[in-house]
Order: structure tokens, then C-alpha cells, then sequence
């Protein structure tokens, strides 16, 4: 049954009544709950949604929902106020920002706090008072997310020689602190410093660095993150380094355009700097020729005449420092530069030629080197190979002797030899062997073939045509002296009786 209030009673003290009659009612019934969480954050300026649902029986209904800020300090601050027959109630301290939310359910005692600022930060209470349980209550932080709003500021000039500098500093302050990083290619060191404030606090991070020219230009970048911003907030900062950089000159590459009458030659510095550096023209021996007009960083020539040739020095400075270079110019006549290139082309001859020279004196040289090596081999090779026939053919002789002359001798030894041809030939390749008998009945076989002592007299035949002479007439006087161990009888020739003899089978050979 549906609680009625009279007509006569309104105002505070009907809703007073009707809470003491809901608490009065609150041990009857079962207890339900309520939903509500404990944290809601919201970022500064968006509005808040503070949930209160209650969960109870399908017979029990919500008479009202009363919202309040619980503050330690100042007590309880009505914030809204929700009833069933009569609709919302707002706090004096609330008017035109609390609202009810869609959808609008019985049980739903959510309230919408609008552009919510820092100071709503705080705890929130939720009573709710029902039919016929009774009365509910809970609590909810609100937390307000302050974002930061950072800033970056340079340190002081940079300039190239400086030791460890300050190159910028980064500051952000928000609720909660912020996280400030550095975001750059350039070498350097970050610290970071937290200053704690009554609602908020703030960060602030240094980079340093020890300055050079390669960091002129390049970026450093302040990265600001925080749980109220949806993305990173950067801030860039472009590196200022104050340089400069050593002169030179171009133009004097290609000695050709340096000739008297030739136009359109200039003379160009070269540097770099930061600020950029101004350029100005002397000349070391007097003032500028007539015609010649400086253009910033370049000198133009008129048409070049002998006097143009000097000493020219090119000034660069900017406001650290300053720099110079300087050139010599020689302005050639044409015939001149002819001749000259002349003399460099014969110089580069003579040149050439001398180191042919050189290069074909050490070839002769090592041709003879190697020809006098190879024809003292020769030579040595020649003597050792006379040596070896002179002992081989001294052995052939002592051999020839001792068959000769041994006591031993047989009294019948006989060896035929065929002659194929002519009867004194001595160089049949086949081997002659004449079987003799003893008196007693054995036989003996052939001697030392003829030609083996052939072959023995060919290898004391040199190559020269008179040491070929000499051993023609070794070998006749070896063939004779190796003929008179033989008796040609009847186209054959016997073996001269001797007791050198020596038996080597069985049938009885004589060697």
C-alpha cells in the first residue's frame, strides 16, 4: 500500500516524517543492497556520473534517494535529493549543476555532476530509503584528474667548447603528478625534480649536454604523460649551438681559366655557422684591383689581366668568433702556360725514360747473373761427369789386365764370336758365346760379351769435336788392347788361354 502524505503536511517536516516511518519499517523486512563503486574519476571540466542502484525485492519500491558531501572538516553538505512523488532536490551549493541521468529506473538513485572542478574532489554519500526494507547507505570517492599543461623553457646560449650545459628545462603540474620525459636523438643527461602542492603538484625535468656543432638544429622534445590525457602532450624545442667552422677557398682548381683575358672567374669562402657569419674580401699586398666585386662570400673577376695576380684573404666571423683563409692567384700569359705544360710533359718523359732505364739494367744484370750460374753448373756438371768415365774406363783397363795377365789361366779356352758384317766390328748387339771342352769333359760358357766392352768404350766418346778426336783414339787403343786377349781363327775368335776363369753353374761357364 502506497504511502499518502496529507496536503496539510509538506515542507521539511513531511519528508521528516516519512524517514521516521521508513526507519521504522527498516527491522521488518529483509535487507537488499546497494550498488555503488568505490572510485569515479573524471578529468577537470567534464561531468561526473555518481551511481546509487539499489537491488531489492520485486515488491519493494524507493521512496527517495539522498545525496550528500562528506567532508571531514565542514560535515555533511546536502548535494541532492531524489523523491519518488516530488523529483529532484538540489543543494543550495549545487544549483544548476546536479542532474538526474538517463534512463530514469525505480531503483536507480544515480545523480550527474555537471563541469566538475577540483574542489568536488572528495567523498560522496548515498542514503536510500525504501518500502517496506528501510533505508540504505554507502559511499563513493570522487576523484578529479587535473591535466597538466606543460612548458618549456631554453637554458642559456650554447656555443661550441662549453662543458656539461643546460640545454632546456620542462615543466608540468597536474593532479596527480605528471611523468615528463625527453624525447631526442642528441646525447645528453635528464634529471627531474617534484614539487608537491595542496591539490596538485608539479614536475620539472632538466636536460644537459655539452654542446657541438653536429647538435645544431636537431630536436629535443618534452613528452608530458598523464592518466586525464588521452594522448601524450609534446613540446619540441629546436637546438641552437653557436659555431664556427674553418675557411677555405675554391676557384684556383683548374689553373687553365687563370690566363690573361679570361672571364667570368670568381674566387669563393667557404664556412659555415651558427649564427650565420658574414664574408669579407682584402687583398694581402694593397687594396682590391678595379673591377673585382665582392658578393657576399664570392670575388668576381673582370677580365683577367697580370695585374689581378696576388695574394687574395677571405674573412668569416659571426658573433663567437671569426676565421680566415687565403689564397695566391697567378694570372699566366697563354704562351707562358703553354710552356709550361711543355716543360711538365718533357719532365714527365725524362722521368719515364730513367726509370725504363733503370728497369732494363737490372734485367741485364740478372740475365748475366743467371747466364755465369747456369755455365758454372755446367761446368761442374761436365767435371764430374769426366771424372766418373775417367775411373770407369781405368777400371775397364784393370780388369782387362788382370784376364790378361792371371796364372790361372785354362790351357783351352775358346769363345766364338760371330761377325756379322766385318770381321774386326765390335758393335753387334747380340752376345757371341763359343762352348769348349777341357781334356776332362766339361764345358764352359761364354766370357764378357763384346758388347759390354763396347759399351764401355762409348761412354769415354765426349761431345766437342776435339775431345770427340781424343776418345776415338781411346777407344781404338781400348779395342786393341781388348783384341789382344782373342785369336781370330778361321772367321772367330778364341779366347787366349787364362787362368781367370770362374765358374757360376752348374754347366760350367767360363766368365
Amino acid at each position: 500500500m502506497p504511502l499518502v502524505l496529507g496536503a496539510d503536511m509538506q515542507g521539511p517536516e513531511a519528508w521528516l516524517l516519512l524517514l521516521l516511518l521508513l526507519a521504522s519499517l527498516a527491522g521488518r523486512c529483509p535487507a537488499g543492497e546497494l550498488e555503488t563503486p568505490e572510485l569515479v574519476t573524471v578529468v577537470l571540466g567534464q561531468d561526473a556520473r555518481l551511481p546509487c542502484l539499489y537491488r531489492g525485492g520485486p515488491d519493494e519500491q524507493v521512496a527517495q534517494v539522498a545525496w550528500a558531501r562528506a567532508d571531514a572538516a565542514e560535515g555533511a553538505r546536502e548535494l541532492a535529493l531524489l523523491h519518488a512523488q516530488y523529483g529532484l532536490h538540489v543543494g543550495p551549493a549545487y544549483e544548476g549543476r546536479v542532474e538526474r541521468p538517463p534512463p530514469r529506473g525505480p531503483l536507480d538513485g544515480a545523480v550527474l555532476l555537471r563541469n566538475a572542478v577540483q574542489a568536488d574532489e572528495g567523498e560522496y554519500e548515498c542514503r536510500v530509503s525504501t518500502f517496506p526494507a528501510g533505508s540504505f547507505q554507502a559511499r563513493l570517492r570522487l576523484r578529479v584528474l587535473v591535466p597538466p599543461l606543460p612548458s618549456l623553457n631554453p637554458g642559456p646560449a650554447l656555443e661550441e667548447g662549453q662543458g656539461l650545459t643546460l640545454a632546456a628545462s620542462c615543466t608540468a603540474e597536474g593532479s596527480p603528478a605528471p611523468n615528463v620525459t625527453w624525447d631526442t636523438e642528441v646525447k645528453g643527461t635528464m634529471s627531474s625534480r617534484t614539487f608537491e602542492h595542496s591539490r596538485s603538484a608539479a614536475v620539472t625535468s632538466e636536460f644537459r649536454l655539452v654542446p657541438s656543432r653536429s647538435m645544431n638544429g636537431r630536436p629535443l622534445t618534452c613528452v608530458v604523460s598523464h592518466p586525464g590525457l588521452l594522448q601524450d602532450q609534446r613540446i619540441t624545442h629546436i637546438l641552437q649551438v653557436a659555431y664556427l667552422a674553418e675557411a677555405s677557398v675554391r676557384g684556383l682548381e683548374d689553373q687553365k681559366l687563370w690566363q690573361i683575358g679570361r672571364e667570368g672567374t670568381t674566387l669563393k669562402c667557404l664556412s659555415e655557422g651558427q649564427p650565420p657569419p658574414t664574408y669579407n674580401w682584402t687583398r694581402l699586398d694593397g687594396p682590391l684591383p678595379s673591377g673585382v666585386r665582392v658578393e657576399g662570400d664570392t670575388l668576381g673577376f673582370p677580365p683577367l689581366t697580370a695585374e689581378h695576380s696576388g695574394v687574395y684573404v677571405c674573412h668569416v666571423s659571426n658573433d663567437l668568433s671569426w676565421r680566415e683563409a687565403q689564397v695566391t692567384v697567378e694570372v699566366l700569359d697563354p704562351a707562358e702556360a703553354t710552356g709550361k705544360q711543355v716543360d711538365l710533359v718533357s719532365a714527365s718523359v725524362v722521368v719515364v725514360g730513367v726509370i725504363a732505364g733503370l728497369l732494363l739494367c737490372l734485367l741485364v744484370v740478372v740475365v748475366v747473373l743467371m747466364s755465369r750460374y747456369h755455365r758454372r753448373k755446367a761446368r761442374q756438371m761436365t767435371q764430374k761427369y769426366e771424372e766418373e768415365l775417367t775411373l770407369t774406363r781405368e777400371n775397364s783397363i784393370r780388369r782387362l789386365h788382370s784376364h790378361h795377365s792371371d796364372p790361372r789361366s785354362q790351357p783351352e779356352e775358346s769363345v766364338g764370336l760371330r761377325a756379322e758384317g766385318h770381321p774386326d766390328s765390335l758393335k753387334d748387339n747380340s752376345s757371341c758365346s763359343v762352348m769348349s771342352e777341357e781334356p776332362e769333359g766339361r764345358s764352359y760358357s761364354t766370357l764378357t760379351t763384346v758388347r759390354e766392352i763396347e759399351t764401355q768404350t762409348e761412354l769415354l766418346a765426349p761431345s766437342s769435336g776435339c775431345e770427340r778426336a781424343e776418345g776415338e783414339e781411346d777407344r781404338d787403343e781400348g779395342i786393341k788392347q781388348a783384341m789382344s786377349h782373342f785369336v781370330q781363327e778361321n772367321g772367330t775368335l778364341r779366347a787366349k788361354p787364362t787362368g781367370n776363369g770362374i765358374y757360376i753353374n752348374g754347366r760350367g761357364h767360363l766368365v
